[in-house]
């Protein structure tokens, strides 16, 4: 695979494009309820102290102002708003740093300029739809773990030591860092990690199973470009791979099988795991991948 330089200037997702966006979010924690009266309200009511929660049957002693008229009459039986405390929404975002991000995607982009983007314009999102989040990055990222936040300074602090971390030398294990998450007391804070196909190959199913179990988990896979140009440089092994291997046709359909095995082995792990997940082949493509993963959508 073919490797980029180091960015010298801040990377910035399109603010323009996700602010069009930004009202299409409904993170599944604010999703309508699924009960018997699917489709009456939405599940949170701005301006309350309390959130719905879902709809029940009327028990004696329940409060009047609690009925769900339309509710009832739709479902044949009297039906009551149950409501819990209201509580933020909040994501922890982490990108891979192995050798294999210093590749490039099929447009050409440097796939750790595509992490940041994704990471970039999730948490934007995010924070534009109600949710605090904190990214982690650093040697301290363990630190980091549980400081929640959100706002423009907030969000270009994090960005600005995301950046140094990605395009600097140091790898960080994307498994050890999931495991330390979910030690953590931080029952359904949802994740968010941006890898590639090996990074999720070499995740252990045990995690990602675990990581989805009751929260949201989203995962977004970075396409890595195939032998179709010349000048490859090799980022495991530091090599420049000749012209005549890198345009060999043979090569190039064994290595598209084999990437289409490993490639159907990852989505079956990911359905299997329960994870929210999407692929990226360009960078036009991130705003609206990012919206449908938030959004609980799957598209292969």
């Amino acid at each position: 695979m073919t490797q980029i330089k180091k960015k010298t200037g801040r990377i910035r997702p399109d603010y323009e494009t996700l602010n069009a966006l930004s009202a299409r979010i409904r993170f599944k924690h604010y999703s309508r309820s699924s009960s018997v009266a699917d489709g009456a309200f939405p599940s949170v009511f701005r301006g309350q102290s309390m959130e719905f929660e879902d709809l029940r049957p009327y028990v004696p002693g329940d409060n009047l102002r609690d009925m769900d008229w339309k509710a009832s009459s739709r479902s044949g039986m009297p039906m009551v708003r149950n409501y819990v405390a209201d509580k933020r929404k909040q994501i922890i975002f982490m990108a891979d740093t192995g050798k294999t991000m210093r590749g490039i995607m099929p447009d050409g982009t440097d796939k750790r300029e595509c992490s940041i983007l994704t990471i970039a314009s999730a948490a934007y999102l995010a924070g534009r739809s109600g949710a605090d989040y904190c990214i982690l990055s650093g040697k301290d990222w363990r630190s980091r773990i549980g400081r929640f936040g959100s706002g423009p300074a907030y969000l270009e602090e994090g960005m600005a030591a995301l950046q140094d971390e990605v395009f600097g030398r140091e790898v960080y294990d994307p498994a050890a860092r999931l495991d330390a998450i979910l030690d953590a007391p931080l029952k359904g804070v949802a994740i968010c990690l941006v890898t590639d196909m090996k990074g999720l190959i070499d995740i252990p199913e045990r995690i990602l199973r675990t990581a989805a179990a009751e929260r949201e988990f989203y995962v977004f896979e970075i396409t890595d470009t195939g032998l179709d140009k010349k000048n490859y440089f090799d980022v495991m092994t530091d090599r420049v791979i000749p012209e005549f291997i890198s345009r060999s046709r043979g090569l190039s359909a064994a290595i598209w099988k084999k990437q289409t095995e490993y490639q159907a082995q990852v989505r079956s792990k990911l359905r299997r795991c329960g994870v929210y997940y999407a692929y990226l082949e360009s960078r036009k493509e991130i705003p609206e991948t990012v919206t449908s993963v938030l959004n609980g959508e799957i598209t292969d």
